[in-house]
């Protein structure tokens, strides 16, 4: 799993960057350890981790509390941005992305809530993904019946699960699964790839 890691200030996701690379992920920083929170990699020229290696899941360690994100914490917008989902770790109370976070960790296991949330359905991508498809069933067939659809996303890649359409001509299913395709392409345009099956 590649983790874009960030901290609220210098030194405060050390202990996760440990953690992290000790469980065999990869873990990508905005800042290098030692460098300004000011211009990130990508200002100065190096590679955004955000599309080079690309970004499973995003993290903030936050080492104090507090309502507002602090310059450190810039990679966090980007990432949602990118539509990566986020974590947030350490001093979380009063938090400013209580509303953005997947999970928010304050003395659980921080690596575990980076793989669950990693590993599971994408909230924001299933939405998009259920909102488009009911729609294009509902104009083709009339009525959407039990069509869902699920979205799993990592780094390289939309995995969608269309469920409850089987009973749908097979070029309705087509055209469905393109609509929905289309759809999640304007939601997310950084993905590469979308792989989209039936149930």
């Amino acid at each position: 799993m590649n983790v874009l890691l960030l901290e609220t200030e210098a030194g405060a996701a050390d202990a996760a960057t440990e953690e992290l690379t000790d469980r065999g992920h990869r873990v990508s920083r905005c800042h290098e350890p030692g460098r300004p929170a000011f211009p990130c990699r990508a200002l100065e020229g190096q590679p955004c981790p955000l599309v080079d290696p690309g970004i499973d899941v995003a993290v903030t360690v936050r080492g104090h509390p507090g309502t507002r994100p602090s310059l450190r914490e810039d990679g966090v917008a980007c990432a949602l941005r990118a539509r990566v989902p986020l974590v947030v770790g350490g001093r979380v109370a009063f938090n400013p992305y209580e509303e953005w976070a997947d999970e928010v960790v304050e003395d659980g296991d921080l690596v575990g809530a980076c793989e669950r949330v990693a590993a599971a359905p994408s909230r924001d991508h299933s939405e998009v993904a259920r909102d488009s498809l009911r729609e294009a069933v509902r104009l083709r067939a009339g009525s959407a019946g039990d069509a869902d659809a699920v979205v799993w996303r990592d780094r390289s890649r939309l995995r969608v699960l269309l469920e409850g359409v089987d009973d749908l001509d097979r070029s309705v299913r087509g055209l469905a699964a393109a609509d929905v395709a289309a759809a999640l392409r304007r939601f997310d345009s950084q993905i590469p790839k979308i792989d989209i099956s039936f149930s």
